[in-house]
């Protein structure tokens, strides 16, 4: 049985415990309930509902699946057996969900995607396969020249730039404002640059869970690329989270990237599962990003 929960505190006190037992496969959706059990919920940004959309799918009372919608174009799902992931997506196609994304982990969210695709008449197509991965001890790579730091207001241009270009990069434009945005993360303190003489990489933390944080917007600009930025920005961030008291990072990549890959193994990131992001349109229509349900 799918339930849709209007009460925020509610839900997150039902479904923190089962999230926890597999934190670092659902740490997006951990630190999405972190942020509610903190501060409610209120939107961030011009890309987020007014409302959030929570959900599971229960049997017996015992939670089988935890599904929630922040954003207006995504639907994040967690681990879930073949019941579960039917009746959502049975609930979603019969209740006109039309957002336009649907995260989730492998193998599951391969057999969610066929049966909305199939329920719905949304013809579907796979954006993105991922490597989740965790380090609780860092190996530092061979040095390259430049230092750490925290971005500052006096950055908030730069950054604003490399958002953009990030976004572009991955065929991923937002709404929000992108100097917006980095006024935003740098007043939270969670973007880092790795300077030599000039900002050349950059780096954000996000999602905050009981272990740790994840690691997210890993990105140098073509000129800067393979003289070892990156990797020494996020090897040298993970250090310096991990020495503030977390037992863990968390960071995705993209599996068509072995670059990106083998370097994060290299440093101690070690994987723990692998996910997938569709996308899906109307049948017979354009792409849409609007949300009902």
């Amino acid at each position: 049985m799918l339930i849709r929960h209007a009460d925020i505190p509610q839900f997150c006190e039902a479904v923190w415990p089962w999230l926890l037992q597999a934190e670092a496969d659902h740490c997006v959706l951990v630190g999405l309930v972190q942020r509610m059990r903190e501060k409610g919920y209120s939107p961030i940004s011009v890309d987020e509902l007014a409302e959030p959309m929570l959900l599971t799918v229960q049997s017996g009372g015992r939670i089988e699946l935890v599904a929630i919608q922040t954003l207006k174009s995504m639907l994040s799902v967690s681990r879930g057996s073949e019941p579960a992931m039917r009746c959502l997506a049975e609930e979603l196609a019969a209740r006109g969900w039309q957002g336009k994304d649907i995260s989730g982990i492998c193998p599951s969210i391969s057999q969610l995607a066929e049966e909305y695709e199939w329920l719905s008449g949304r013809s579907r197509r796979l954006r993105v396969r991922m490597r989740n991965f965790q380090i609780s001890s860092v190996t530092m790579p061979p040095t390259a020249p430049g230092e750490l730091r925290r971005a500052t207001a006096d950055d908030r241009a730069v950054l604003g730039g490399l958002l953009k270009e990030f976004d572009e990069w991955l065929g991923e434009p937002i709404e929000e404002d992108y100097q917006s945005r980095a006024d935003r993360i740098i007043g939270e303190g969670r973007a880092y640059l790795w300077l030599d003489d000039e900002p050349v990489s950059m780096a954000l933390w996000t999602g905050r869970t009981p272990s740790g944080v994840r690691i997210t917007c890993v990105y140098t600009p073509p000129q800067f690329r393979r003289r070892g930025y990156a990797s020494n920005l996020v090897a040298h961030l993970s250090q310096q989270l991990l020495n503030e008291g977390r037992s863990f990072c968390f960071l995705n990549t993209d599996l068509s990237n072995p670059t990106s890959n083998s370097i994060y193994q290299k440093i101690g990131y070690k994987p723990t599962c692998d996910s997938e992001i569709w996308e899906f349109g109307p049948a017979g229509g354009a792409w849409s990003a609007s949300v009902a349900f």
